[in-house]
């Protein structure tokens, strides 16, 4: 007489295949390469800025690349999620090329940014994706000096280099 395999063995054969789809997952994104990848902020020296209008550190670098080209919107977010600002829109990125926006730290309806952590968002329209690599841009306070004529610094976006 043949006895029916009990429920405990079922559960643990499904849990079985389930891991092993789940590795052969993995080892598979693994394989895939990056589609947003050297991210920095800042100088190497540093992630922070303090944008108090006295012609240091007042607007801090966003830079990046992306191995596939797509129609983006570059936005900074707060660590939750919150968006910011957005730095671009629809702006078409090709792959393999680096890109480099500048934040001031002033948010939507040219209000000011409050001291703390900022996020880079990059969401790829076309693949409908949303891109939030690792790293902070820390925005901190400090004390206005004396107005001074700060030189030009070129445009808000610069692409490829």
């Amino acid at each position: 007489m043949r006895r029916a395999p009990s429920l405990g063995a079922v559960v643990f054969a499904l849990l079985v295949v389930a891991t092993l789809a789940a590795f052969a997952w993995s080892q598979r994104l693994k394989r895939d390469p990056l589609v947003l990848d050297r991210v920095s902020f800042g100088t190497p020296a540093s992630r922070a800025f303090t944008p108090n209008r006295d012609c240091h550190f007042d607007r801090i670098r966003i830079r990046f690349r992306v191995t596939r080209s797509d129609n983006a919107n570059v936005q900074v977010i707060k660590p939750g999620g919150k968006l910011v600002v957005t730095l671009a829109r629809d702006e078409f990125l090709k792959r393999y090329r680096f890109f480099t926006f500048y934040w001031d730290g002033r948010v939507r309806n040219d209000g000011k940014a409050d001291p703390g952590r900022y996020k880079l968002r990059v969401k790829l329209l076309d693949q409908d994706r949303t891109l939030v690599p690792g790293g902070v841009m820390r925005l901190h306070e400090a004390p206005r000096e004396p107005t001074r004529n700060c030189p030009p610094r070129g445009r808000p976006i610069e692409v490829g280099h």
